[in-house]
């Protein structure tokens, strides 16, 4: 019960303070969503080149076919 109390009250004291500084916080968001954005953007590219080079040093070597036949088995 205690934590219901506690979450509620926080609950309303930052819609009050988002009504109360309503300009700052949409400055916030012009800040904080073009990062979000690049942040995810890098995570991905990230991701993306470790899953390519990890792609590439395990098929070095095998045939077409030999990764075909993976590919179909796996599925």
């Amino acid at each position: 019960m205690k934590h219901i109390i506690v979450g509620l009250v926080a609950i309303t004291l930052g819609i009050w303070g988002i009504v109360l500084n309503w300009y700052q916080f949409l400055d916030l968001l012009w800040v904080l969503v073009p990062m979000a954005a690049v942040i995810c953007g890098v995570i991905a590219l990230l991701a993306g080149i470790s899953n390519f080079s990890k792609s590439s040093d395990t098929d070095a070597g095998r045939s077409v076919e030999e990764r075909l036949a993976e590919e179909s088995f796996n599925e």
